[in-house]
């Protein structure tokens, strides 16, 4: 009953104020525009416009679209003829819908440990996983840093295994002029609420290895789009967000997000806790992303190089107080910083310390975030990597959208700087 009261307390409207929350920002009246001037909602011309611009902004020959990322990472890994058996390295530190589409595809995840400065995968620990069943290396570039794709593309070529970037934090990020996604044989990013860029749902496959072309071809063109209706509530979804969770009117919006979800008016791919295939039935999996959505990708992609500048200066804002990272680190072009992270002694403290002016949702609380429990389901045992469960129990990280103000946030950042909370040391790279 008490925890029912609390719920209800946490949701209830408060007054008004500028409140923040981590969902990525956008140029609503842009978007809105766009959406109603779209006349296709499912199929049209949009869709390739959206494609060659991705294909000429990332320097990729063969861009796909996808209803989502992960449906995207399971195309590849149908494409790529992965059977039962099959292992694919993956760093533990991830959201649990990756190994999800692994163990959909009828392969096993193998879980590496990670780096506790830049929380990818520590590159030092995968060649003791390797096994003759290894099939895929898998990239992570986590909070929007680069992991070491040289170290990893030597390590593929010496076991002769496929490389696939997970990007899905980490669009617009290059490192000796190529973009991440794009150094790979594969690599694939996510557009949702969360990520760099937000086309409500939405998904991205860059295919760089021409040996695998026909048999993705082949596979994409019998991938279904989502139903009329589907892609008209995730419009509706879209819509609604950019106004409940505007920062102006988040104080009040909160409280009829819920209310909307709770009523079922808000739509997306809720599958986190799905960890057999068949149990997916709403939604076509894989599914193809939908015209109207391309059209705000459009808009947004047209948009990317002001996105990420303006994230980088609110990563050298917050880093002016906590002092994290060096400033070459940050200028370096392989850091977009999704979220600015770093490790916090009582941090559910923290967390609720910032609530009145920010709701953080932090990234990843455990080491595959979306699942608190029977990790068992997808193939991980607790104990097994240290520092990933360790990096899960501090986590703290700070969004950097552009409807994010830090200035507001200055005498809570100062508070924690002088707590003596930080974990991280006072330059870690």
């Amino acid at each position: 009953m008490l925890n029912n009261i609390k719920r209800i307390i946490n949701i209830l409207p408060s007054y008004p104020h500028y409140k923040m929350n981590i969902f990525s920002g956008t140029n609503y009246l842009n978007e809105i525009k766009s959406i109603l001037r779209t006349k296709d909602i499912v199929q049209g011309d949009k869709l390739q416009e959206y494609k060659e611009i991705l294909e000429d902004r990332l320097n990729s020959k063969n861009i796909y679209t996808f209803a989502s990322g992960r449906m995207g990472f399971f195309t590849i890994l149908k494409t790529i003829n992965i059977q039962k058996g099959d292992e694919i390295i993956i760093p533990s530190y991830t959201c649990v819908v990756v190994p999800n589409a692994i163990i959909y595809s009828g392969a096993k995840p193998i879980y590496c440990d990670i780096n506790r400065d830049d929380f990818n995968i520590d590159i030092s620990k995968i060649e003791a996983l390797i096994t003759p069943n290894t099939r895929v290396l898998y990239a992570q570039h986590t909070f929007g840093q680069m992991c070491d794709m040289e170290a990893i593309i030597r390590l593929a070529k010496k076991y002769n295994l496929i490389v696939i970037e997970d990007v899905a934090l980490a669009l617009g990020a290059k490192i000796n002029g190529k973009y991440a996604g794009t150094i790979g044989d594969f690599g694939y990013f996510s557009t949702d609420r969360s990520k760099v860029i937000n086309t409500g749902l939405g998904g991205v496959v860059s295919l760089n290895n021409i040996e695998y072309l026909n048999t993705f071809n082949k596979i994409y063109l019998n991938i279904p789009f989502l139903t009329k209706r589907y892609t008209k509530q995730i419009v509706n979804t879209f819509i609604l967000n950019l106004l409940t969770l505007h920062p102006t009117f988040y104080w009040f919006g909160k409280f009829v997000n819920t209310i909307l979800s709770k009523f079922k008016l808000m739509t997306y791919f809720l599958d986190e806790s799905l960890h057999n295939f068949k149990d997916i039935k709403a939604y076509p999996y894989p599914a193809k992303l939908s015209n109207i959505l391309a059209t705000i990708g459009i808009s947004q992609i047209n948009n990317l190089d002001s996105n990420l500048s303006n994230r980088k200066k609110i990563v050298k804002y917050y880093n002016s107080i906590f002092k994290i990272y060096s400033d070459k680190y940050i200028n370096d072009d392989k850091n977009v910083f999704l979220r600015y992270s770093f490790l916090v002694r009582n941090r559910d403290y923290w967390e609720k310390r910032f609530s009145s002016k920010i709701d953080l949702s932090i990234w990843f609380k455990t080491i595959a975030s979306g699942k608190s429990s029977n990790f068992e389901d997808i193939e991980y045992k607790i104990g097994s990597n240290k520092v990933s469960e360790y990096v899960c129990k501090y986590i703290f990280n700070l969004p950097t959208h552009n409807l994010i103000k830090p200035e507001k946030l200055r005498r809570l950042l100062i508070e924690l700087k002088e707590s003596g909370d930080i974990i991280t040391k006072e330059e870690i790279l």
